[in-house]
């Protein structure tokens, strides 16, 4: 644990991810968090925060417009993008990430305004024989060389204790991010009792929950994609999402059942959140509900820039896909970035924020209500 910055080492290595040990630096000025809800987002900010100069201006705009989360939760951050977002806007932060040879993206952090009193990595267990095996399905090592995990902080909120796992789960095989879930799953189990909150990148399109309706695809045409065939119709094999082709993870049985089993343990602010937003370029807000208004109003072709932009914020997507070289950004309809939390946290909104392009994911933002109950 360190007290402030200054003593802080240099990361060494290709991508200055670290060696692997829990960083944990209280800041000796940390700005005030805000009262009556807990604000916390969750960014994938690609390649340890490729985009500095615009992530950098994301955050002064957060900032200067008061909408500065309490806590943030980054994937694929390095440790001196971690540690200078924390120290300019006010954060104490935990940090881990571990350098290997090869483009790995392991490093997670986590900033928060209210104090931190734990911080631990939880490595997931991932046997040698099983490794293998999965980097002989995928044809070649990537990401699958990395040692994924869950990044676990355990904050005081106005004298309340709420524990964070900020995670960024394998995107090349489904059977090893099945796994990872079930193992998020045990380490919030593990402490059942104890307001939690998972958050990060699950590289899986948590909006699917099952592979169809028994409603026929045309009679769904404007409902939330909530099935694989309801992605099909939509969005076919034709579309290519940060290398999850097709409908990608989510279309593993698998996956599925592991979150169904997460979700027992935590709730999806999606589906309980008293507001869904997505807030636009230009800063104005739209609802999921009035995106398919339109979307039903069928003035836009489908498959136009037009209609594609409309149902990402009918489906509160989180990737911001590169634009091709006709200048359109391909929807994925995908939501990787997300939160999932137990009944002590009442969620009162939930935000994919469309106002940056720092990263190729979108920031997801969710504001909770910890509820009393200690009575």
């Amino acid at each position: 644990m360190f007290q402030g910055f200054e003593s802080l080492q240099a990361a060494t290595g290709p991508r200055q991810l670290g060696t692997g040990v829990t960083l944990l630096v209280h800041h000796p000025q940390p700005r005030p968090p805000r009262d009556g809800c807990l604000r916390v987002m969750t960014y994938n900010i690609l390649l340890g925060g490729e985009r500095r100069a615009l992530l950098q201006h994301y955050f002064e705009q957060l900032e200067a417009s008061g909408r500065m989360p309490d806590v943030i939760a980054l994937q694929e951050a390095s440790q001196p993008t971690a540690m200078e977002l924390a120290r300019d806007f006010g954060f104490h932060v935990a940090y881990q990430g571990r350098d290997i040879h090869g483009p790995v993206v392991n490093g997670k952090a986590i900033l928060s305004r209210h104090p931190i009193e734990e911080a631990v990595h939880f490595t997931y267990d991932f046997p040698a024989d099983a490794r293998a095996a999965a980097v002989a399905r995928q044809g070649f090592v990537g990401e699958l060389d990395e040692d994924r995990g869950a990044l676990f902080a355990l904050i005081d909120v106005h004298g309340r204790p709420v524990a964070l796992y900020n995670v960024h789960h394998t995107l090349g095989d489904s059977g090893v991010n099945a796994g990872q879930l079930w193992q998020l799953q045990a380490l919030v189990h593990a402490r059942e009792g104890v307001p939690s909150i998972a958050l990060g990148d699950f590289n899986a399109n948590i909006n699917v929950k099952q592979h169809y309706s028994l409603l026929p695809s045309p009679l769904r045409k404007h409902e939330p994609t909530e099935t694989i065939r309801d992605y099909e119709s939509r969005y076919g094999d034709v579309h290519p999402s940060v290398g999850d082709w097709g409908v990608g993870n989510i279309g593993d049985v698998r996956v599925r059942r592991a979150l169904h089993a997460l979700e027992h343990e935590l709730h999806d602010p999606l589906r309980r959140a008293r507001e869904l937003r997505v807030r636009m370029p230009d800063g104005s807000h739209m609802k999921p509900d009035e995106a398919r208004e339109l979307l039903v109003a069928g003035k836009y072709p489908k498959d136009s820039a037009q209609w594609m932009r409309l149902q990402d914020v009918a489906d509160m997507s989180t990737l911001n896909s590169l634009p091709n070289g006709n200048g359109i950004v391909p929807s994925t309809g995908k939501r990787f970035d997300t939160f999932f939390a137990t009944k002590e946290l009442e969620p009162l909104l939930l935000e994919v924020d469309h106002s940056t392009d720092a990263s190729d994911h979108l920031p997801s933002i969710a504001d909770f209500k910890l509820r009393d109950t200690r009575h």
